[in-house]
């Protein structure tokens, strides 16, 4: 067989079914596109399920793809074997509706025999046992050996999940030889015994409707799904033992060893370590190199779980420096050549990257200092095990993969609570299970009227050149009783009634890509409409999200639909601030950065974008300054339609998760901000006016967000701050211009009075007040006891008193319970040598409160509360000297 590499591999598989007729697309985004119901890619086909559903219609019947996918279910197995991984490229030829098992059999055969060159004596079949037409084309149109077909049951070899189209499958196996194994190929693949025998391809043949009764109808259009691990295949082909040796895993691998100064093979628990590092950093690169970026939820929350899993094994390896960017790197150079995102969003992956390493490097120190504490606590109760709600925080909130804490926690003899921690993280899950079902059946669409929705025509989409068209109504939807229906008329005879109308052709602007949707009116003689929203379908059936206010619709009636054009037009302006301030952000901070998601309505502008850090008012400034300028310049907006090809060569941006079809939108401002856009847009730039930021701050870790207004908007915050600026002149009796010193004179006096009033303070407590306070002193046990009401102006000061009578008191356990403004403040300070003999100052506070009320905490020689009841200060004095009468 052809010892070849995986990007061979990939490229002859793609190239022998682009020779079959197939067209070959690049890998879908790893971010699914409609799709609720799942995180992140998981298989080749995924991508594609609204063509084999009939949803959307494919860009050819014959497809080719290799896919980027992600698997985490088993992601505590990755590390600990070397066949478990969280990223693998799958391989995938696909027939909708066109050719089926007569010619997908020989030509899998072809590819392998052929091109692969793999010998046909090692090579091995399963089908479904009462496929006989697959059977009769492997052993009489194929000729492979009747021995080498295995006829399985259907639990095994055929394809169906639930009710829908489903059908047989045929799995293709290699024998690895005897080196592997000795089980006959009966045991190895009837009986899944082993690893010798080992599945590389499975064709499945959707042939079938599994219907609600149970029964099985043959489908009008029978589709060929396949899957071939890449991974898998070039095991096979370069003789290795597992998918971390085959090339481009392989250099990763070594790179790994190279930073860490270990050879891999020589110390298992180091091996462990390296093949999570490996295997991680291939899936956060790709995912980056899509759009995502780290979170606390959802696919942002696998990533940074992925990243942090392979920072903490670097740690375990001794690595004392940040060293995943330089491991991206290798990912990169090594993968490249078959997915461009990750060359052309390189700067962006290197900084999300480093930004997140050194995130979890601060965090980390944290989760270890609670981990310690716990385990000490654990320890001091004469205890074994780590509470399982203290492992899933520890994995939670600080990143903490469950094996590590196992781990270090072993190292302490102390064992963990997984059966506690197993519970704490299914109630997360079903958490976000629920999240994601209620997102997924948020969409009327889908669950009501699907079907009709499906079968009905696209509309006619006027929106790029009018404002106002005429159209005939198609449908009427109602909601009855919290679930869709359509009626074929509509009156309204009192209140307005809402509902969703459908027109063969409108002006209105769908929400798309940030921009919200059009509002405005539609009539006739008969009837007034307002609309107050406008969306579409996967299909471009535009809704219209709508109010009869007055009269009768009836389904065929001809209508005049009219979008509201000022606040169309302040739409417009906005949209087109955005791809002018996405550019000056570019343009000052580097092509590293991206859009991270926007908002485009009539009243303000919001940009996201990945940043580590809060812009300065400086640079807030000149970014205004940029936009501004490019605003003056009255450059063209020009809007094209050309291939995504063409669309890369002009450098134009676009986002990393869009889907978009073969002709693309291009908006163009000169070679300032060129991208690709579905909205709509001014013809002049200078037509926005005036652009001023109203806010930046942060949406989410590594993620900042600018709020922007324009046009008359914008004049009117200039004239709103300006009235503020002459209001505070006024207030403070200075001109604008000397207002910053009035101001920092007034700050000067501020602070020289509250020195004045802090000395006055310490006079009085060190003073008289101290006298009366030192005649409160006990002693017990050869220890001083001070606790006391008093009443200080601040917490420093009464941290300061009770610092004060505990240094003369020594040693000595003092507790103030401060009275000021209302409010109730309690302090505990004891002497360090009284922590050792096991008085503890939270223990105290604790006390206290459980009278007073409130809460606080602290240390064993200090600690401090806020309280609420302050007439119930006495009886918790009294309930804490008797607790150091039993401690003393």
């Amino acid at each position: 067989m052809k010892r070849l590499g995986v990007n061979e591999i990939r490229e002859a598989y793609l190239s022998f079914f682009e020779s079959k007729g197939h067209l070959r697309l690049p890998s879908f985004s790893l971010v699914p596109k409609n799709d609720p119901s799942i995180l992140l890619i998981n298989a080749g086909m995924t991508p594609m399920k609204a063509y084999f559903r009939g949803d959307e219609k494919p860009p050819r019947t014959r497809v080719t793809t290799c896919q980027k996918c992600i698997r985490t279910p088993d992601i505590e197995r990755v590390g600990l074997t070397s066949r478990h991984g969280t990223f693998f490229e799958m391989l995938g030829n696909f027939s909708f509706g066109d050719y089926f098992k007569a010619e997908v059999i020989p030509w899998a055969w072809e590819f392998l025999t052929k091109v692969l060159e793999i010998p046909k004596d090692i090579l091995y079949v399963t089908i479904y046992e009462k496929d006989d037409e697959a059977y009769d084309i492997w052993t009489k149109k194929v000729g492979i050996d009747p021995t080498h077909v295995f006829k399985m049951s259907k639990a095994d070899n055929f394809w169906e999940h639930g009710t829908g189209p489903c059908g047989p499958d045929s799995e293709i196996f290699v024998d690895r030889g005897p080196q592997y194994g000795k089980e006959t190929p009966q045991q190895g693949i009837q009986q899944d015994i082993g690893d010798r025998y080992v599945e590389i391809w499975n064709l499945v043949f959707t042939q079938f409707e599994h219907q609600a009764d149970g029964t099985y109808a043959p489908l009008k259009q029978r589709n060929i799904d396949t899957g071939a691990g890449l991974e898998r295949v070039a095991t096979i082909l370069q003789g290795v033992d597992n998918l971390f040796e085959v090339d481009t895993v392989r250099a990763v691998l070594d790179k790994v060893c190279e930073i860490a100064g270990k050879k891999y093979g020589e110390n298992e628990r180091d091996d462990i370590s390296i093949r999570v590092i490996t295997d991680h950093i291939r899936s956060t690169t790709m995912m980056i190199a899509d759009g995502i970026t780290p979170s606390n939820e959802g696919r942002g929350y696998v990533l940074r779980r992925l990243l942090r899993r392979a920072s903490r094994c670097g740690r375990l390896l001794n690595i004392k420096r940040l060293f995943l960017t330089d491991l991206a790197d290798v990912v990169i150079k090594c993968s490249g050549s078959a997915y461009p995102e990750l060359i052309e969003h390189r700067d962006f992956i290197m900084a999300t990257i480093e930004a997140e390493e050194k995130r979890f490097d601060q965090t980390v120190a944290q989760g270890l200092d609670l981990l310690q504490q716990t385990m000490n606590e654990v320890k001091k109760n004469k205890q074994q095990i780590l509470p399982g709600d203290v492992v899933f925080k520890l994995h939670d909130t600080y990143g903490f993969p469950v094996d590590l804490t196992a781990e270090i926690a072993h190292e302490n003899k102390l064992d963990i609570d997984r059966a506690g921690f197993d519970r704490a993280m299914q109630v997360q899950k079903e958490r976000a299970r629920e999240a994601r079902r209620a997102k997924s059946d948020s969409s009327w669409i889908k669950s009501d009227l699907a079907k009709e929705l499906k079968e009905m025509p696209a509309s006619i989409y006027t929106c790029y050149e009018k404002t106002s068209d005429e159209g005939v109504l198609q449908a009427i939807i109602v909601d009855d009783h919290g679930s869709k229906k359509l009626v074929n008329e509509l009156t309204c005879t009192a209140d307005p009634v809402p509902a969703y109308l459908i027109f063969n052709q409108t002006p209105y602007f769908a929400e798309n890509g940030g921009q919200i949707g059009d509002s405005g009116t539609i009539g006739n003689s008969k009837s007034m409409i307002q609309v107050n929203n406008c969306t579409k379908t996967i299909r471009k059936v535009y809704i219209h999200d709508a109010v009869l206010q007055s009269g009768t619709i009836k389904v065929g009636d001809k209508f005049t639909l009219t979008v509201d054009k000022e606040r169309r037009e302040k739409i417009r302006k906005n949209h087109t601030a955005t791809h002018l301030l996405h550019a000056a952000l570019r343009e000052k901070f580097g092509k590293q950065l991206v859009q991270s998601g926007s908002f485009v309505g009539p009243d303000y502008l919001r940009f996201d974008f990945n940043h580590p850090c809060a812009l300065t008012t400086q640079e807030i400034r000149e970014i205004e300054e940029r936009v501004n300028w490019a605003v003056m310049q009255d450059w063209p907006v020009q809007v094209e339609f050309m291939n995504m090809d063409e669309a890369n060569k002009r450098g134009a941006i676009h986002l990393f998760d869009e889907k978009y079809e073969e002709k693309v939108r291009v908006v163009t401002m000169t070679d300032y901000s060129v991208e690709l856009c579905g909205g709509t847009h001014l013809d002049h730039t200078s037509q926005v006016g005036f652009f001023r930021i109203v806010a930046e701050t942060s949406a989410a870790a590594g993620i900042r967000r600018i709020d922007a207004v324009t046009g008359p908007a914008a004049y009117q915050l200039s004239f709103k701050e300006h009235d503020e600026l002459a209001a505070l002149s006024a207030a403070l009796k200075a001109p604008s211009k000397e207002l910053l010193n009035r101001v920092a004179h007034l700050q000067e006096q501020v602070k020289n009075g509250e020195k004045k009033l802090h000395d006055l303070e310490q006079k009085m407590l060190n003073g008289d007040n101290g006298s009366n306070l030192a005649k409160e002193v006990q002693e017990l046990g050869g220890v001083k006891l001070l606790l006391l009401q008093v009443s200080v102006g601040s917490i420093e000061a009464l941290r300061e008193l009770a610092d004060n009578y505990r240094n003369k008191l020594n040693p000595a356990v003092v507790m103030l319970f401060n009275v000021n403004e209302g409010k109730l403040q309690l302090i505990c300070m004891i002497s360090k040598e009284l922590t050792n003999k096991g008085l503890n100052a939270v223990e105290l506070i604790k006390t206290a409160t459980t009278v007073c009320g409130g809460g606080g905490g602290g240390r064993p020689d200090m600690a401090q509360a806020g309280g609420k009841d302050i007439q119930a200060v006495p009886e918790a004095i009294k309930a804490v000297r008797q607790k150091l009468t039993e401690k003393l």
